[in-house]
This record gives structure tokens, sequence and C-alpha cells, in this order.
């Protein structure tokens, strides 16, 4: 096994540790941890198998056979930028609904708060 072999391990695995620390301090929300497991997954499987790029490469049709771990991540980046922009999408729309139950609420208790003082003064 050659140093950048073990280099990549060490470094994926520790990677790995990072990611599984954050979700369970609750500062990385499960949802969001499965891209980062996958790459860190992805890359792990390509230091112990370093013939797997090869084959991988063969069979995609790609000359360049590092190219493929690029291509890979680069398709995870943009699933997960897609899954973002679901998510920003959803809570912009929960946001809206929200304010506008809060508008309402505020709304009825102005028209109770005048509704006692009046029968207060009529009193």
């Amino acid at each position: 096994m050659s140093f950048i072999q073990i280099v990549s391990i060490i470094f994926t695995l520790l990677f790995l540790g990072i990611v599984f620390r954050l979700v369970m301090k609750r500062k990385l929300r499960e949802e969001f941890s499965i891209i980062w497991i996958f790459c860190a997954l992805f890359l792990n499987l390509f230091a112990f198998w370093r013939d797997g790029i090869e084959v991988l490469a063969d069979f995609f049709g790609i000359f360049y056979p590092p190219a493929i771990i690029f291509m890979v991540l680069f398709i995870a980046i943009i699933i997960y930028c897609l899954h973002l922009s679901i998510l920003i999408s959803r809570h912009r729309e929960e946001i809206k609904n929200v304010t506008q139950e809060l508008a309402i609420l505020k709304q009825d208790l102005e028209q109770i708060k005048l509704n006692t003082t009046t029968k207060k003064e009529t009193i």
C-alpha cells in the first residue's frame, strides 16, 4: 500500500468521523449528511481499490481515469444543490404561511382588545 493510499484512507475516515460527530451534536441534520457520507465512502473505495478508477473510466469511455472521481463528485454536488433548492422553496412557502397566520392572529387579538375596551367603557 502506497503512502498516498494511506493518507487518502486516513483523510476520508477522519472526514467521516467529523460528519458523524456533527450529526450527533445536532449541528448537521441527517438528511444533509448523506451526501457527504457517500462522497467520503466513494473516495475511500478508490483509496483501497486503485484499479477501480481505471475500470470505471474504461466502462464509461473516459480516457483520463482520475476524471471519473471529479465527474461523480460534480454530479453529487449538483444533486445536493438541487436538494437544497427544494428545501429552500419549501421553507419559503412555510415562512409565508406562518407570516400570514401571524398577521391574522394579530388582527384577531387587536379586535378582541378593541371589543373589551369598548365594553369596559360602556359599563
